[in-house]
Parts: structure tokens; C-alpha cells; sequence
């Protein structure tokens, strides 16, 4: 595990996204753009903006974006994850510019079918992600993976039930994640701090433990998120 830690959101923000540019003129320079897969939640949402405030000079030439995972829900819905990146960011990407978009309005299961078309053509190019940043829920849920999903498969994205209070989603699954060559995970604040501990435990068995017993992960954190880094007193 790798971990960084900033004082707070904004420059947390700032040096992640300075990290993302100098990546995309790297993998730009051996003609071939960074695959990248965003995630949802109000986390990222800083990074987004900071984003969108240099789309002028950012190299969108090299990248290729795609997500982690989408409500089922039109591009417009409050709740879409990629509505939550487009407005601040994407929505000033040029003409041509690769985002690969899950079409959530088309129902969990069919768009779920559509991403891993997508996903399994990628691969198949040789393709594969490059960097999938992630999340982390108060129950140690990543992506839309929550506790008690379905691990074990063979696809790329998957489709996750509505319950009685959560909409259906489509996700990319943990072979997904384990198979990207990075996994950057951004969180703040002493919610999530709690969400660290509890899956950073030896014994843990959240869906983040769960990634973290497969692969790598590098931890992007504020200060008070740090604080799971910590012994208890």
C-alpha cells in the first residue's frame, strides 16, 4: 500500500490532479493515452473541479475515460456519476475526446451487457485501464461493490439490484479492479477514516479488504482521513 496525505481537500485536489497531467503527457509521449476510470460520490467531486478549471491546458489528447460505476439513471439524473464529472470537467473536453459512458438509462442489466462490450474490446486491444480511482463507503464498499456482492466472475461489469435504499447500479468488478494496472483511492473526513480502519483491519472482510488482499492500492487521503493510519490510543 502506498499512501499520501494532504492537509485538507483542496490540496489534496490540486496535487492529485498535477499527478494525473504529468501521467497523460508520460503515456502521451509513447503515443498512447492514459486509460482512466472515474469514480462517483461527493470524494472526487473537488478533484473534478479542479480539473475543469485547467481543461484549457489539459492534454485531452491523451486520455481515455471511463467509469467505475453508474446508477441506473439518464446522464442528466442528479445522481449519475457521470453527470457528477461533466459538469465541472468533461463538459469541456473537445470534440473527439474518448469518454466511454455507461448508459445506466438503459436499465442495470443492459447497460451492465453494453460496459462490458466496451471494457471486453479494450482489454481484448490490449487496452486495459491504467488507473481506476475509487472511493470508499462507511461499509467499506468500493465502486458499487457492496458487502455481501457476488466476487466471484468472470465479467468485467456487472449489474447490482436495487434494494430499499439503493438504486440499481452496474459496477466494474474485482477481477475488473485487480486486472487495472493502478487503483488510486481518494477519501476524506472521519467518516471515512472509520471505513479505512475497519478495512484495513487484519481480519477484515469489507469489499475494500477484499481488493486490498488481491492488488495494490495507492491512498490519496486528507488529514483527519489519515487519522485510520494511526494506532488506536
Amino acid at each position: 500500500m502506498i499512501f499520501t496525505v494532504a492537509s485538507d481537500t483542496d490540496t489534496l485536489a490540486q496535487a492529485l490532479a498535477d499527478r494525473l497531467i504529468v501521467e497523460a503527457q508520460a503515456s502521451w509521449a509513447h503515443a498512447r493515452p492514459l486509460r482512466i476510470a472515474l469514480s462517483g460520490g461527493s470524494t472526487p467531486r473537488r478533484l473534478y473541479e479542479e480539473l475543469g478549471q485547467r481543461a484549457a491546458t489539459l492534454p485531452w489528447q491523451a486520455l481515455e475515460i471511463f467509469f467505475s460505476d453508474e446508477r441506473a439513471v439518464g446522464p442528466e439524473d442528479s445522481a449519475s456519476n457521470y453527470r457528477l464529472a461533466h459538469l465541472p470537467w468533461l463538459s469541456k473536453a473537445p470534440p473527439g475526446t474518448l469518454i466511454h459512458r455507461i448508459p445506466g438509462e438503459l436499465g442495470a442489466q443492459a447497460a451492465a451487457d453494453v460496459y462490458e462490450d466496451i471494457l471486453q474490446r479494450a482489454a481484448g486491444a490490449g487496452r486495459d485501464l491504467d488507473i481506476i480511482f475509487l472511493g470508499v463507503g462507511t461499509d467499506g464498499h468500493i465502486a458499487s461493490l457492496f458487502p455481501g456482492a457476488a466476487f466471484t466472475t468472470t465479467r468485467l461489469a456487472q449489474a447490482v439490484a436495487a434494494t430499499p435504499d439503493r438504486q440499481a447500479r452496474v459496477t466494474l468488478t474485482l477481477p475488473a479492479l485487480v486486472a487495472a494496472r493502478r487503483r488510486i483511492l481518494l477519501a476524506e473526513g472521519a467518516s471515512k477514516a472509520d471505513a479505512l480502519r475497519a478495512s484495513l483491519a487484519p481480519t477484515a472482510t469489507t469489499p475494500l479488504a477484499r481488493l486490498l488482499a488481491r492488488a495494490q492500492v495507492e491512498f490519496w487521503l486528507d488529514r483527519v482521513a489519515a487519522q485510520a493510519l494511526c494506532p488506536p490510543p
